[in-house]
């Protein structure tokens, strides 16, 4: 590379790093919705019908598609239906119970949409009197819990936001490119081609995400987005509402298509142009509107952040795009490939700073610990695409290595009728090559964008349950991280599900690595069978071991022993 190519690298690099300082110490963002808390608590025994029960979440949550279920000892439904939030408050949800509950086990089955428009699921038990019947009860909200909804409308779900996110780059990216820079006249109908048929797809997509979303938010099969009702009910919800400013920006850019016919050279091109590129950033915002950057704390830095790197992945995509259109059809000469790439080298080393700035700062915020990143879908994921995007620069390289010199990327477009230029050829595979890199990264991004970022997956609460000397313990610690903020629950039935005391339930904790512990967890008697440690300290993360003894008489005693992460 040549010395002011070097001293841009140099710069570039440098403010990467320092825009990684300045942001990594950025708390994580949250995303899909979590349960905080419930009234009943999971897995109590209470001596009376609770009269409703309600669901405390981190985030605002809709009910338009959810559902709150109450299942009695025999399966049947015993709540009296109609999901509202209490009070007006969209943290939480609640539903009413009969006030003459026998006595047994319940089910508590929720599916709630949280406000990046992922519907999220679980189930958990109370009892009422006694806890006969917990284990089959169990069984019912493991598969509660489990099932999910139709595999196909998955499927689709995830096709559709990939390829809207597909053509909302190549929209932006290549009608860009179009506007600034100028392309030879050879392909520009091929280009604007592209433009109108990102702009038709982009259009459908947001069309079509409408009535899928509606189907996948409420576990519905394929057939339900057919419904004109569901439809409606989407548009009345965060994701159809960000739908509709799509399909309103795309309309307004409409007047506007000329701009992409070159580089503006009147007051009156460029303030069109101005208009364009407003309407091109209220576009890219969209996708952060109705996802995870839209939600959670520090809204503004994550939209901004979600934007940049858009913006950065349209840049370099549109750039890939508009070159293949000029070297694949094999009729490019040195005057046409040679400025043409080097301009295209330049445009990507932007878009390419940008989108590992950008991406580093956000996978910080998203993952948050180096267990979440490869303990958890999202973080093993986020390899994946990390893997690939290393390959793309590594493809870039080879690109930009292959780039016939260029006079002067100022000269006007002229074709020069002449022998093919050095290097045409490699550049021509290692082009095509990186666009099929660019195309499975933007496949993963679209798994990303369905999945639990990893820092809230990692945070849920262990739990782990076992059967010894004739009764039934449950353990529960939340959130298992390691500080002091933790909390261990356990809970003891006898062989009817009954909260049953026993002498002496002592609970240990230990880290063999680092050849911490035992470590005793000072348990204090809640209630029957109910025994808890709050403010528990755990210095570190690792594999911790969990080590129980439960003494049932003055001769019966059983250690048992599990393992638990702590991140």
């Amino acid at each position: 590379m040549a010395g002011p190519g070097r001293r841009v690298l140099r710069a570039g690099t440098a403010s990467l790093v320092a825009l990684v300082l300045v942001l990594a110490l950025a708390g994580p963002a949250s995303a899909h919705a979590q349960l905080l808390s419930s009234d009943p608590v999971q897995s109590s025994v209470l001596t009376a019908s609770p009269g409703r029960v309600v669901l405390n979440f981190g985030e605002p949550v809709e009910i338009d598609f959810g559902s709150l279920r109450v299942l009695g000892p025999a399966g049947q439904r015993v709540d009296s239906g109609g999901t509202r939030h209490p009070a007006g408050d969209s943290h939480s949800v609640e539903i009413g119970l009969p006030a003459d509950l026998p006595a047994g086990t319940y089910v508590v089955a929720w599916r709630v949409i949280s406000a990046d428009s992922h519907p999220v699921e679980g189930a958990f038990l109370f009892s009422i009197g006694t806890a006969q019947g917990a284990g089959a009860a169990r069984r019912v909200a493991s598969a509660l819990t489990g099932a999910g909804g139709s595999v196909a409308v998955g499927l689709l779900f995830w096709l559709v936001r990939t390829l809207a996110f597909l053509a909302l780059v190549l929209l932006v990216g290549v009608a860009a490119l179009l506007a600034l820079v100028p392309v030879p006249e050879v392909v520009t109908g091929r280009v604007r081609r592209v433009i109108s048929l990102s702009w038709v797809t982009l259009l459908a997509t947001s069309v079509l995400a409408v009535a899928v979303q509606g189907a996948y938010a409420a576990a519905l099969p394929l057939s339900a987005m057919v419904r004109p009702s569901l439809f409606v009910e989407v548009l009345h919800t965060r994701f159809g509402q960000v739908e509709v400013l799509r399909v309103v920006i795309l309309l307004a850019l409409v007047p506007l298509r000329r701009v992409v016919a070159g580089p503006a050279d009147s007051s009156r091109g460029r303030a069109r142009l101005l208009l364009a590129g407003l309407l091109a950033l209220g576009l890219m915002a969209t996708p952060g509107l109705a996802g995870h950057a839209g939600t959670g704390s520090d809204i503004p830095l994550s939209m901004a952040l979600d934007v940049l790197h858009l913006g950065g992945v349209s840049a370099w995509f549109g750039g890939l795009v508009v070159l293949v259109l000029v070297l694949l059809p094999g009729d490019a000469d040195a005057g046409e490939a040679a400025p043409l790439a080097g301009a295209v080298s330049a445009w990507a080393f932007t878009g390419v700073v940008t989108v590992v700035a950008s991406g580093v700062v956000q996978s910080v915020r998203q993952v948050g610990s180096g267990y979440a990143l490869f303990h958890t879908t999202y973080g093993r994921t986020l390899l994946v695409k990390v893997g690939l995007v290393v390959l793309l620069v590594t493809l870039g390289a080879v690109s930009r290595s292959a780039v016939p010199s260029a006079r002067s990327l100022t000269r006007p477009w002229r074709r020069r009728p002449g022998p093919a230029v050095p290097g045409l050829r490699r550049l021509r595979r290692s082009v095509l090559a990186e666009l099929a890199l660019a195309l499975a990264v933007l496949g993963v991004t679209g798994l990303l964008v369905n999945a639990v970022p990893a820092a809230q997956a990692a945070a849920q609460p262990f739990s782990h349950s076992f059967q010894t000397l004739g009764i039934e313990v449950n353990v529960i610690v939340d959130p298992a991280r390691a500080g002091t903020g933790n909390t261990v629950h356990c809970y003891v039935l006898n062989s009817l599900g009954a909260s049953e005391a026993i002498p002496e339930l002592d609970v240990s904790l230990s880290l063999p690595s680092a050849r911490l512990g035992p470590l005793a967890v000072p348990l204090v008697v809640v209630g029957p069978g109910h025994y808890a440690a709050y403010g528990v300290d755990i210095p570190q993360g690792g594999s911790w071991v969990l080590t129980l003894t439960v003494r049932t008489s003055s001769f019966d005693e059983q250690e048992v022993v599990t393992t638990f992460p702590v991140h």
